[in-house]
């Protein structure tokens, strides 16, 4: 049989007959029964004949219904919960802290770094540390002045002084007339422009008594973080006596003590040899008409001074050239033209 050669059909089929079914035969009724009794003689003759293959057909997957897709899911689910378990040190004899200890060690770059350090701190600029100054912005009258103003006023400030070896502090003295034997003094100051204040009792100057005055001394600071420069210091004075208050405030001015900042400068390089070093380049000139003559003058001065360094060489003088006119002969000419 060739390749073109159409296989036989015989023995891939079977037939088959098909009849009625027990309970379709039960289920029908006597008089039925009569009824179709000629028509099943008729198809007694003729069978039903059907095709069926001898192989089935190729099975196809079935898919996973809802509950085994359920139950896959809480069979892992269980699996991976359980496997989930935390338990303690302690609870198997252990113990829950563990401590290390280091033990520094000396390094071998020790060396290294300290030249390191020496090298760095040659180019290292050095810190500079401000000089504080305080600096009053009123003028304490003294003399009759003081004595003017503390008849009329009862209270007055006499003397304000930088305190020693305190930068940032300064002292003042204050003039009060003694009114009554039971007496205070407090300065009120500020430091934010009087968003808050504080009262500092002045303390009594012994021996200051003339019978007419006396005196007493406070302290006031400069603190964090107003220590910058232009910070200030406001202040009025308050006395306290049997007869009343009185305030001192500069002629509603208040006594103002600025704080100032000064940094030094720093020191000079001696180790550096500044050595002048002439240019080459010639300073610019101012351009005038007569660039020309005075180019001319310039390099007239340079030769100049040239040849007076030089002795032995000698200026070459400038020499007119002699201008030879040439001899025309006219009658030649003449003749030549005629011709």
């Amino acid at each position: 049989m060739s390749f073109l050669t159409i296989p036989s059909q015989e023995g891939l089929f079977k037939t088959i007959k098909t009849g009625r079914s027990g309970e379709d035969a039960d289920s029908r009724s006597p008089m039925d029964a009569e009824d179709n009794q000629n028509d099943d003689d008729d198809d007694d003759d003729t069978e039903d004949v059907r095709f069926i293959p001898r192989c089935s057909p190729v099975p196809r997957k079935r898919g996973a219904s809802i509950f085994d897709e359920t139950a896959e899911y809480m069979r892992i689910h269980l699996a991976l919960s359980a496997g989930k378990r935390v338990s303690f040190a302690d609870t198997t004899g252990g113990d829950l802290v563990d401590v290390k200890e280091f033990v520094a060690f000396d390094s071998d770059d020790e060396d290294s770094i300290a030249k390191w350090d020496e090298e760095e701190a040659k180019y290292r600029k050095p810190e500079r540390e401000p000089a504080y100054h305080v600096h009053p912005e009123f003028h304490a009258p003294t003399g009759n002045a003081l004595l003017q103003a503390v008849r009329t006023n009862k209270v007055e400030v006499e003397q304000m002084s930088p305190a020693e070896n305190e930068p940032l502090a300064f002292t003042g003295v204050i003039r009060v007339l003694n009114i009554s034997f039971h007496k205070a003094v407090y300065v009120r100051s500020t430091m934010d422009n009087w968003a808050t204040y504080f009262d500092h009792p002045a303390e009594y100057v012994p021996g200051s008594h003339d019978g007419e005055t006396d005196k007493f001394s406070f302290k006031l600071s400069f603190a964090p973080p107003y220590t910058t420069h232009g910070s200030r210091i406001e202040f009025v004075v308050r006395y306290e006596t049997s007869d009343g208050d009185y305030w001192a405030n500069n002629s509603s001015m208040n006594y103002v003590v600025t704080l100032l900042l000064t940094y030094e400068d720093d020191s000079p390089h001696t180790n550096i040899n500044t050595q002048e070093m002439k240019s080459i380049l010639k300073p610019p000139k101012a351009y005038s008409m007569n660039n020309e003559s005075e180019d001319e003058l310039e390099k007239e001065e340079e030769e100049a001074g040239t040849s007076e360094a030089r002795p032995g060489l000698l200026r070459p003088t400038p020499v007119c050239p002699v201008i030879v006119k040439p001899e025309i002969d006219v009658e030649l000419i003449e003749a030549s033209a005629t011709t």
